[in-house]
């Protein structure tokens, strides 16, 4: 199933479904068919053991396919290569701040969600709508006021907890640790 890593939380894995077809598409241009049917099936989707499904890559049918009884379709087993997205409690990933409230902030990575929640801050952040009216929206700001989590910031977080849904995968995350926090670049 595993097949190599493209990166700390991206894969490319070998997978299996059965798609069902009408009749009406097993003449010409019948493989595109299938292979569209299947991204549109499969694409943006979460599956159990493997994560959420990305992109498609590579497909084939497996066999000619089985007529499914009772309803006139015909049953089309695939093989087909996915890149897909896993994250696993106590991964460390980096995230783009989309919002920022009075309980924490959620940030993405790709098309996963994580929040991050005032309480998983480091000790002395604070909330502050301050700067809301001079155009820097709300923000989380450190005891000393160097540093800043606001909307569009890149922030390192530990996942505490996931969980897939089945379109999205949502993590709790934390900023409490060893090199967790704003990225500062410069």
């Amino acid at each position: 199933l595993f097949r190599s890593p493209i990166s700390t939380m991206f894969y490319f894995m070998d997978l299996y479904t059965y798609l069902l077809v009408k009749p009406e598409y097993l003449g010409p241009g019948y493989h595109d068919h299938l292979e569209d049917h299947l991204r549109q099936k499969v694409e943006g989707t979460v599956q159990e053991k493997a994560g959420l499904i990305v992109a498609v890559g590579d497909c084939e049918p497996v066999d000619k396919g089985k007529l499914h009884e009772g309803t006139g379709l015909i049953m089309v087993p695939m093989r087909y290569t996915a890149v897909v997205q896993q994250l696993f409690k106590n991964e460390v990933v980096d995230c783009e701040v989309v919002e920022v409230n009075t309980l924490g902030f959620f940030g993405e990575v790709g098309p996963a969600r994580v929040f991050v929640s005032k309480t998983l801050l480091p000790e002395g952040w604070s909330y502050r709508e301050a700067e809301l009216h001079s155009g820097g929206g709300p923000s989380y700001v450190s005891k000393d006021g160097t540093l800043a989590i606001r909307r569009e910031s890149a922030v390192r977080v530990k996942l505490v907890a996931t969980k897939q849904d089945s379109d999205r995968i949502n993590a709790i995350g934390t900023t409490q640790g060893d090199f967790l926090g704003p990225l500062v670049r410069g």
